[in-house]
């Protein structure tokens, strides 16, 4: 019993980490929380943990910007979704725990990449925009089929998603704040969605749902802790901290689950 409390109590400081992170960098939520709890506790239970706060984080970020929400923008990816999250979560049931760390590593690498591609190098931004691209309904429902697949799959849907992102918003078709309330309002709907389908399947039992709501406090505590050192030290240079960090994590997660295929 002691292990299960350590565990629950190390899942807990994960999601803080992770909200901290999340509110000074605008992202990591998902990549922090699935990069590490796999190192201490199964990926599927850390997989379902991660999901029910991630639901409640996204609904807390979304509120707050919910007057640039704009249903029109939030349809289209979410029509790939409904069907690229059946088919993440049924690779999801197929993977054992040492592929499945695998699987979270590889993302990682590429969420790092993307993210530092499209939010920290200006020169790819403005190659965007010299591109004068149009994305158009068939790139959003392929990134949200894509980032469903990831989702249910693997529980860090984000690349794909920031990489449609980035050029909606240099090709002048979301601002900022449209941004963030599209995203938020798409993971949001993600993880609702791979909660009530992983309840329906008999992957999220009773124990890990009272985990989780052991972890819920620590979505908004580290949120206001995160928006408080966001004041108080530059944004960049802490973001790129976290893109190294990630990826240390990732290769940990990959050099110690490949002796175990």
């Amino acid at each position: 019993m002691t292990s299960d409390w350590v565990t629950t109590g190390l899942s807990a400081v994960v999601i803080l980490v992770a909200s901290v992170v999340h509110g000074i960098a605008g992202f990591g939520f998902a990549q922090v929380s699935m990069g590490m709890m796999p190192l201490f506790r199964s990926p599927s239970s850390a997989s379902i943990i991660f999901t029910a706060t991630a639901v409640v984080s996204n609904a807390r970020v979304w509120w707050s910007v919910r007057d640039a929400f704009d249903w029109e923008k939030w349809i289209v990816p979410v029509g790939g979704l409904v069907v690229g999250m059946p088919l993440g979560i049924y690779v999801f049931s197929e993977f054992n725990k040492a592929q499945m760390r695998v699987a979270i590593g590889l993302t990682l690498v590429l969420a790092v990449i993307v993210v530092g591609a499209t939010q920290q190098l200006d020169t790819v931004t403005d190659w965007i925009e010299e591109k004068d691209y149009r994305p158009g309904n068939v790139i959003g429902v392929t990134a949200g089929l894509l980032a469903g697949i990831l989702g249910g799959a693997v529980a860090v849907p984000g690349p794909p998603m920031i990489v449609y992102g980035a050029f909606m918003a240099a090709s002048g078709f979301w601002s900022d704040e449209e941004m963030k309330a599209t995203f938020t309002a798409f993971f949001g709907t993600l993880m609702l969605y791979r909660l009530g389908t992983l309840t329906y399947t008999g992957a999220v039992t009773t124990p890990l749902m009272i985990e989780a709501l052991v972890a819920m406090p620590m979505v908004f505590v580290g949120a206001w802790v995160g928006v408080y050192i966001f004041d108080h030290i530059p944004e960049r240079i802490f973001q790129w901290l976290v893109l190294l960090l990630l990826t240390v994590n990732a290769f940990v997660l990959l050099f110690t689950a490949v002796p175990e295929l």
